[in-house]
Formats: structure tokens, sequence, C-alpha cells
């Protein structure tokens, strides 16, 4: 796709995923013949916004596009929408990105070898000098172990590659599977409604859910108790999709034997909140997707669909 009038707004109250005169550079070097306009803020942004062609921008919101009378399509490193509405006329064709699976699987990674490995408890001894080598005997690997992926797209697919590259048993969770073939890094692909008689046999169960009404509350008590004894959970989607009660309550009277948590239903999580007591639990800051490399990785994803489009 050719855009002659490119308008940039990327910046982020988090440093990493805010645009730097180097993506500048790399915009101009690959769109030489594009007049590229980067906003100087939210005024600057709307100020700009109606002879804008296309855009890259974290925000945009439903009522904004009929101030983007000559807009073609927009852009958004964010997966989810929470904060670029689609357009509602159709007019402007909307692109959120798929990037951050190459980022977020080493995030997930962490999470799950601190679990397997006791890495908790390494730190721990050493503090305390402590040589507690025979503590390890029940250690497994990834490669013996059964892993679930509940919310099976583009993010579970890339975390799907590199847990197989470790060898483990990957079973992935949609709301549908009609026309979903060869996919080289699952076992096997089941619906929803299957969820609760696979997860008995899953010793990590990872949950990639979108916010929104359709996913409040989907992962109910009876998922909780229907896991595997001494399993693991992790939410790296949003916090919407199970009440924090019962996983709590599963964390301290079984089956799960730990979690490790990046979102939550309410953000920053409460410094009341009885999770951040538990010892069996992992909390990152909504932080699993954050690197120096996040920007680069969407201008990569944005430049190729560009060619596509």
């Amino acid at each position: 796709m050719k855009t002659d009038n490119l308008l940039i707004h990327l910046q982020n109250s988090v440093d990493a995923f805010s645009l730097k005169p180097r993506h500048v550079d790399l915009i101009r070097k690959a769109l030489p013949d594009t007049r590229i306009t980067v906003a100087g803020g939210n005024s600057d942004f709307m100020e700009k916004l109606p002879e804008a062609e296309s855009a890259l921008a974290w925000v945009f919101k439903s009522d904004w596009y009929k101030s983007a009378p000559r807009l073609k399509v927009l852009f958004t490193p964010a997966a989810g929408h929470d904060w670029v509405a689609t357009d509602p006329s159709g007019r402007v064709r909307t692109f959120y990105g798929s990037f951050h699976g190459r980022i977020m699987r080493e995030s997930l990674l962490s999470m799950m070898l601190h679990f397997n490995r006791r890495l908790g408890k390494s730190l721990k001894d050493q503090n305390n000098r402590i040589w507690g080598r025979l503590d390890y005997n029940n250690c497994r690997g990834l490669f013996s172990q059964r892993v679930l992926i509940v919310g099976y797209g583009s993010l579970g697919r890339s975390m799907a590659e590199l847990l197989k590259a470790f060898g483990a048993g990957v079973t992935g969770v949609k709301r549908t599977i009609a026309g979903i073939e060869g996919n080289p890094h699952v076992d096997r692909m089941i619906t929803f409604e299957r969820l609760e008689e696979e997860l008995p046999f899953a010793d990590h169960v990872i949950i990639l859910l979108p916010g929104g009404s359709e996913t409040d509350g989907i992962f109910t008590a009876r998922h909780f108790s229907a896991m595997k004894p001494g399993a693991f959970l992790y939410n790296l989607g949003r916090g919407n999709c199970y009440r924090e009660k019962d996983l709590l309550i599963a964390l301290k009277n079984g089956p799960l034997a730990g979690a490790g948590l990046d979102v939550f239903a309410r953000e920053p999580l409460n410094p009341a909140s009885p999770l951040w007591e538990q010892p069996n639990v992992l909390i990152t800051p909504h932080s699993s997707a954050i690197s120096r490399e996040y920007i680069d990785l969407f201008i990569e994803e944005w430049l190729e669909t560009l060619r596509e489009i």
C-alpha cells in the first residue's frame, strides 16, 4: 500500500513502548516518498489528524474517525482493542499488533522455570547461606510435562513453538477449531467446551484470553477444581477471566501448586490484595511484553503489512 501522509503518535508512559528518533529514521528510510509527521502530543495529533491518510497510534477513540476524513488505515502496536477502537463505519481498516509473542513467550518461560526449577527457594537459600541441594529431587523438566494454552491465537502459537522446542506436550484451546490444520507446535486442538475434561491432565495451564464481557469470569471455580493436583496456572492475557477469590482458594487449598500472574482484574494490584502474600505466587506488573525491542518489532510487522495490503 502506498501512503502519502503518515501521522505518528506513539508516546507511552512505558518508555520501551515509545517511539525513539532511531525509529523515525528507520521509517523515513523505508518510506522515502511519504510525508511523515510525528505528533508532539494529543492535541497536536488531533490537529493534524484531518490530513492524515494513515496513522500509527496507541490510542484512537471511536468518534475520532469523524475527524479523519482522509484516513484509510490505522495501525496500533496493541494486541487488544482496549485503547484503539475499530471504525464504526468500516471505512478505515484497523490493524492490531500480533508480534508480542516473541517477547511474552520469554516472560512465560521464566515463570515456568521459576516453578519447575524452584528458583524462589534458591534465592531464599542464597540469602540464608543454605546449601539445600537435596531439596531439588522433585524438580521436573518441561520435556516430560503437558501444557494447556487457553486462548490459542497468534500469541499462543508463538508460545507453543518455544514450548515444543523444550519437548513439552502442548494442547491449544479455542472457541472454535474449524479450519485449523497443520499446526506443528500443538499435539491437538480442543474447543473451550472440552476444557474441563482436559484440565486434569495438564501440568501447566496458560491463560491468554482477551478482556471484555465475553470472557468475564469464563474460567470458573469449577475449572480450578478440575485442575491436576500440583499444576501451575499462568495468566498473561487479561485479569477479568476468573475471580480472585476462586484463584486464592485453589492456591491455598489445592489443587494449584502455584501461579504466575502478569495481569489482574484491577491494575495496579491493590496493596491489600491477599495475592501479594501467597508464597506460591509469582507477580509481575503487567510487564510480560515490555522489552527494548518492542517498537522495533512493531515497525517490522507494520512495514511488512504495508507491503501486503
